[in-house]
């Protein structure tokens, strides 16, 4: 090979290098559905970015591993994105909560043979919203019956003929198969694309089923949304997410990472150490300052009005994700009234 043709080669390879690491476009597909977007994070792990949670894609000699998928109408796209990074299929999918935005598509996954993988609450979940579901759909065929009959014979002979009619739960429930088939309760480690990746649950921080990722030999980390960049977190309390567990898996993520660690957040942009420290010492810091307010007998509309509370992190765009400025001072304040207890009920134990 001669010289200017070296040096042609090593050019379209360098751009064909910074298309890899930095992508935004509707895919191969055309314009139909949502778009995604591509970063390469490190190495052979690249992140998605769409309309859901961050998806992360480890590509190797064993196949494709994925982390999230987003809404089922995104599968397309990621799979024909994830298709233009290995000839390889997508072998496992880990789920880090139960979400829609970072699930929807599990069941494209599975009619794929996909082998899906979450913490044990994570599918419990799932099967709690699937029953839940076929229960209103039973109930509704059970109110349009009642009414119908009610007419012919009468309400109260009605709502018995209704009764009889009805069928089980069971024949309400979606045979869509959304479920992940292997879950842990702890901890799952295995060995994939030439490294060993760690998978851990931590209690009660987003929801009660999250997992983080870490790729080992990489020094990749993927929070789910356990760490959302730049932005106020959902701290999901009916799902078993709490304050306190959110603040504590912020602390052991960065007992268990480096400054030099990829982190790809369940929303926002790649971060590092640096950034999860952020986000750590923001709740930790308007908790306590919130609390203090509380503790003055300030009322909410009170504490909301006082914008130097958050100002600090309002002026850098934390305010402008899922969860609003608004929405998360409310939050801390039903937690620190929560902790303390009403002032109401204060004054009538004096």
């Amino acid at each position: 090979m001669n010289k200017a043709l070296l040096i042609s080669f090593t050019f379209l390879f360098s751009l064909s290098s910074m298309f890899a690491q930095e992508t935004e476009a509707d895919g191969a597909t055309g314009s139909e559905g949502p778009s995604i977007g591509m970063v390469r994070v490190k190495d052979s792990i690249y992140m998605l970015k769409g309309k859901g949670g961050n998806i992360g894609v480890s590509v190797g000699s064993d196949g494709v591993l994925m982390i999230d998928n987003q809404f089922a109408e995104a599968t397309p796209k990621i799979l024909q994105f994830v298709s233009g990074l290995s000839t390889k299929p997508v072998r496992f999918l880990v789920n880090t909560h139960h979400h829609g935005d970072h699930v929807g598509g599990n069941k494209n996954m599975n009619d794929a043979g996909v082998t899906i993988i979450s913490h044990d609450n994570v599918r419990s979940r799932l099967e709690n919203k699937m029953r839940q579901e076929a229960q209103e759909k039973m109930e509704a065929d059970f109110e349009k019956k009642r009414e119908k009959m009610s007419k012919d014979v009468g309400s109260e002979e009605g709502d018995v003929r209704a009764k009889e009619a009805m069928g089980n739960l069971e024949d309400y429930m979606s045979k869509d198969n959304i479920y992940p088939s292997l879950t842990f309760p702890d901890e799952l480690t295995f060995h994939y694309n030439g490294e060993k990746v760690m998978i851990f649950h931590v209690d009660n921080a987003h929801t009660d089923g999250d997992a983080v990722i870490y790729f080992t030999d990489s020094n990749v980390l993927h929070t789910g949304d356990v760490f959302v960049n730049g932005r106020y977190p959902y701290i999901d309390q009916k799902s078993g997410g709490s304050l306190r567990g959110y603040i504590k898996a912020l602390s052991k993520i960065m007992m268990l990472i480096d400054d030099e660690t990829k982190i790809i957040p369940g929303h926002g942009e790649i971060g590092t150490k640096s950034d999860v420290k952020t986000s750590h010492d923001m709740l930790v810091r308007l908790r306590d300052r919130i609390a203090i307010e509380y503790g003055t007998r300030k009322s909410l509309e009170e504490v909301l009005a006082n914008k130097e509370i958050t100002k600090y992190y309002d002026d850098r765009g934390y305010g402008d994700g899922f969860i609003s400025t608004e929405s998360f001072v409310t939050l801390m304040y039903e937690i620190a009234k929560k902790r303390f207890g009403s002032w109401d009920e204060k004054k009538g134990k004096q």
